[in-house]
C-alpha cells in the first residue's frame, strides 16, 4: 500500500495532467477514486491508533473530501470537482516535507527512536538551522553560552555514505624560469597532498522535563531535537578544538603573556608574508579575552585595548589596537593561556588560534540516531535524551590556522 505522501504526490501529478485537453477523464477519475479511498483508508487505520494524531491530520485533511466514492463525470464539472476534492492537498514541497515530519514526530512518541537525515543534521548544527523551542510546557532552563559560535564558522559537509573525505591541498606553487634560447626552460610543477577526515561515532547526551510529552507529537520532537542539538553543536566544538591543536598544517607560535604588543604579533605573523588574512577570527578562552581587557599602557590607566562584543551575539566580537581590528570568539573548550604552565617535557602547549575559520572541515557522515528513555533520570522527572552521531574534522589548508602556545617551561 501506498503512504500518504505518495498519495498526495499523485493526486498533485493528476491535477497538473487536468490541464491537458486530450486527457483521459474517465481513467483518471478511477484512478482518484481509488487513491482517495486509500487515504480515506490510512487516515481511519492512523486515527484507530492513536487519537493524537488527530491533531497532527487537522492541519493537513481540513474538510472531508467532497463526494470521494463517486464517479465525478468528464468535462468542466470534472475540474470543478477535482479542484474541490483537492483543495486541501500540500499545495509546496515545504507542506510535503511537513508531512514526513509529522509522521517521525509520531513515531518519536510511539516508540521513542528516530533518525535525522545527515543533510538536516548539518541544518541542525549551524545556527541558521536553528528549531525553535515550545514554550507551552516548562522544561530545564539552558545554560547560557556553553556553546561557541565556532561550528557557524567552519565548513560543514555532508558526508553521507563515505567512509572517509580525501580533501586535497597544494603544497607549492608553480615558478617561473629564465629562458635561455634554444634551451627548454626547467619545469617546476606545483606539489599536491591531501588531509584524509575519518569518522568518529559519538553519544550526545541531553535532559528534558517530561511534561513535554503533554505537547503536540510535533512540540514534543522539537523540543527533543533542540536539545539532541545543543549536544552536538558542544560535542563539534570540541573536536574543532582537538583538530587544530593535533594538525600538522598549523602553523604556531609562543608566548607567555599577553601583553601590548600580542595582538599585533598575532594578526601580522599569520598567513603569508605578503598579506594579512581580513577573514580571521582570533578563538580563544575567555579568561584571556579578560587578559586583553587588562592590559594596561605606559599611562597605567588607558587600556591598550578596546574590547567590544557584538550585541546581535556576545559570544563574538572585536578587539582594536588602534588601528589594528581584529573578530574574535569565544571558545570554552580552548586552553587559555592567562594563568597556565607549561611541562619541560612539552614542546610547545596551545591555547589560542587564529585563522580564517573555513579552513577547518567538518564532515557528518550519516545520520543521526535520536532516542528518548525515562529510565535514567526517572526520579527526577527528566527525560534522558540520547543521540549518536558519526562526523570528523580536520585542517585542510597549510597555515590556514595559527596556534599561540605556551613555550616548554626551563
Amino acid at each position: 500500500m501506498r503512504t500518504l505522501a505518495e498519495i498526495i504526490a499523485r493526486l498533485k501529478e493528476i491535477q497538473n495532467e487536468m490541464e491537458n485537453e486530450g486527457a483521459d477523464i474517465d481513467a483518471l477519475t478511477r484512478e482518484v477514486n481509488e487513491l482517495l479511498e486509500e487515504k480515506r483508508d490510512l487516515e481511519s487505520k492512523a486515527q484507530a491508533r492513536n487519537n493524537l494524531l488527530a491533531l497532527i491530520a487537522q492541519g493537513v485533511e481540513g474538510e472531508p473530501v467532497e463526494g470521494g466514492g463517486e464517479n465525478y463525470g468528464d468535462g468542466p464539472q470534472m475540474n470543478r470537482a477535482m479542484k474541490r476534492s483537492m483543495a486541501h492537498l500540500p499545495e509546496s514541497k515545504a507542506e510535503i516535507d511537513l508531512e514526513e515530519r509529522k509522521k517521525r514526530a509520531q513515531e518519536l512518541v510511539e516508540r521513542g527512536k528516530i533518525v535525522i537525515s545527515g543533510a538536516e543534521q548539518r541544518a541542525l548544527i549551524l545556527n541558521g538551522g536553528h528549531i525553535a523551542t515550545p514554550t507551552k510546557v516548562s522544561g530545564i532552563n539552558d545554560i547560557p553560552g556553553v556553546v561557541s559560535s565556532i561550528v557557524d564558522m567552519v565548513t560543514v559537509e555532508d558526508c553521507t555514505g563515505m567512509s572517509a573525505d580525501n580533501v586535497a591541498y597544494q603544497v607549492t606553487e608553480s615558478s617561473a624560469s629564465a629562458v635561455t634560447e634554444g634551451v627548454a626552460p626547467t619545469a617546476s610543477e606545483p606539489t599536491f597532498n591531501y588531509v584524509t577526515i575519518t569518522p568518529s561515532v559519538w553519544g550526545l547526551m541531553a535532559y528534558v522535563g517530561e511534561q513535554i510529552r503533554n505537547q503536540s507529537p510535533l512540540d514534543y520532537e522539537t523540543k527533543v531535537i533542540a536539545a539532541v542539538r545543543k549536544a552536538l553543536r558542544k560535542k563539534a566544538a570540541e573536536k574543532i578544538k582537538d583538530a587544530v591543536y593535533a594538525s600538522a598544517l598549523a602553523d604556531e607560535i609562543t608566548m607567555t603573556a599577553i601583553g601590548a604588543d600580542t595582538l599585533r604579533k598575532i594578526a601580522l605573523g599569520y598567513s603569508a608574508d605578503s598579506i594579512v588574512d581580513g577573514n580571521a577570527v582570533l578563538f580563544l578562552n575567555k579568561a584571556d579575552l579578560i587578559a586583553f581587557g587588562d592590559v594596561r599602557g605606559t599611562n597605567e590607566k588607558k587600556a591598550v585595548y578596546e574590547v567590544t562584543p557584538d550585541t546581535a551575539n556576545p559570544n563574538t566580537g572585536i578587539i582594536k589596537d588602534g588601528g589594528l581590528s581584529v573578530k574574535y570568539c569565544i571558545l570554552p573548550e580552548a586552553d587559555a593561556l592567562t594563568g597556565s604552565t607549561n611541562s619541560s617535557t612539552t614542546a610547545t602547549k596551545p591555547t589560542m588560534f587564529y585563522g580564517n575559520p573555513s579552513n577547518i572541515k567538518l564532515d557528518l557522515f550519516g545520520g543521526m540516531k535520536v532516542s528518548v528513555s525515562e529510565d535514567y533520570k526517572f526520579a527526577e522527572g527528566l527525560l534522558s535524551v540520547r543521540g549518536v552521531a558519526s562526523f570528523g574534522v580536520d585542517m585542510v589548508v597549510p597555515k590556514g590556522i595559527m596556534r599561540i602556545a605556551l613555550p616548554k617551561a626551563s
